[in-house]
């Protein structure tokens, strides 16, 4: 049997000069976040050296260089400190989960020809996204977790690589004038250092934990207006990994994102939430031997019947809950304890319904289809 399990953590970071009040960390963040950080020092596994941002919690850091002759200023001193914060819930937009985000805010002062930047960064972590059960393996959970930190930590390490050693920022903020910003792009919020990074890290994790990670990105050229269908990977090119295999997926600027097989090829179906930025997909794949047995009945060919017509067009959405309904009364599929009814269900759902009457795929994946309709609250 094929379990396959979707969610989504997308890591999200503020890198820009952030003026709201500070808020200290609940209790429960202190806690998290220091046996996080212990698990993230401790892990073997090769990382970027983060040591000089995590040094900064308990020490500020001073780096001092002096400028050009015919440069605006004369020396320039740049401390940074960083703390922990209480996660802001309005860094989560709309649907994006967010794993936490870590704030530059420098502030600056120049007398006497040096400009002086005292940078009070923060970092937050989403204890809601890190205590969170998220249905996965708890191996793939701490995995997880430790790349949401990682990630966040890479802002600030990137930008204190800047601090230290590029010539061309030292040089911009030497000529920095009065009012002007500075540039934190070399922290890195497009992500295009870091997704790369934290993907070397966390497939490392992953081959350590016996699976593996395969990382597909998706450009908006492969889309038809940001909606896509693609596979991302195929069995015969893993044969350590086969029926007992379990898949989960993290995603980056992709929305509605869903796996379906056809045979040995497994499919992800989604839309760019940013059509002019490409997305990116992480699976990862597990050999389960204790995968949770569907000890249930048959799936009645009747059903399969009414998906078929359901998929292209030629019965009602209601007949096709009717359906769904003779699923969880029989065990077929688990219930939420609630009556069967939908908002949307997605567009997918009748590309796997079709997939299902004609036999491309088996009673287990779609009856897994249905099931992570319910699970995910589509269906209720």
């Amino acid at each position: 049997m094929k379990y396959i399990l979707l969610f989504s953590i997308v890591l999200i970071a503020n890198v820009v000069p952030a003026y709201a009040s500070y808020e200290s960390p609940t209790n429960e963040e202190k806690t998290i976040f220091g046996k996080l950080l212990a698990q993230f020092e401790a892990v073997d596994a090769p990382k970027k050296d983060v040591s000089d941002v995590i040094g900064t919690f308990q020490k500020p850091m001073m780096n001092t260089f002096s400028c050009n002759l015919h440069d605006t200023n004369n020396q320039v001193i740049v401390i940074v400190k960083t703390r922990l914060a209480k996660f802001d819930e309005s860094t989560a937009h709309q649907d994006l989960v967010t794993g936490g985000s870590y704030t530059w805010h420098c502030s600056e002062t120049v007398q006497d020809g040096k400009i002086s930047l005292d940078c009070n960064n923060e970092l937050r972590i989403n204890p809601q996204v890190i205590s969170n059960d998220t249905q996965t393996d708890p191996q793939l959970h701490d995995i997880e977790n430790l790349v949401i930190l990682y990630h966040e930590l890479l802002h600030g390490q990137l930008m204190i690589d800047t601090i230290k050693d590029s010539p061309i920022w030292q040089q911009e903020t030497c000529n920095l004038q009065p009012g002007e910003n500075i540039d934190y792009s070399f922290a890195d919020p497009d992500h295009k250092i870091i997704n790369y990074l934290q993907s070397q890290f966390a497939s490392d994790l992953v081959d350590k934990a016996g699976g593996k990670m395969i990382t597909k990105e998706i450009s908006s050229d492969q889309t038809n207006n940001g909606t896509f269908t693609i596979k991302v990977f195929s069995f015969t090119d893993y044969p350590a990994f086969g029926n007992s295999s379990k898949i989960t997926l993290r995603t980056n600027n992709i929305s509605e994102n869903s796996f379906f097989q056809v045979k040995n090829d497994v499919f992800l179906s989604g839309y760019l939430k940013d059509n002019t930025k490409p997305g990116i997909a992480w699976i990862y794949i597990f050999n389960s031997a204790k995968i949770q047995n569907m000890t249930h009945e048959s799936v009645p060919i009747w059903i399969k019947r009414v998906a078929g017509l359901w998929s292209n067009g030629n019965t009602s959405d209601t007949d096709f809950y009717v359906a769904v309904d003779y699923m969880v009364q029989h065990n077929i599929v688990g219930s939420n304890n609630a009556k069967n009814t939908v908002s949307i269900i997605p567009h997918w759902m009748q590309k796997n319904a079709y997939l299902w009457f004609t036999g491309e795929i088996d009673d287990n994946t779609f009856v897994g289809s249905i099931q992570y309709l319910i699970s995910s609250g589509i269906i209720h």
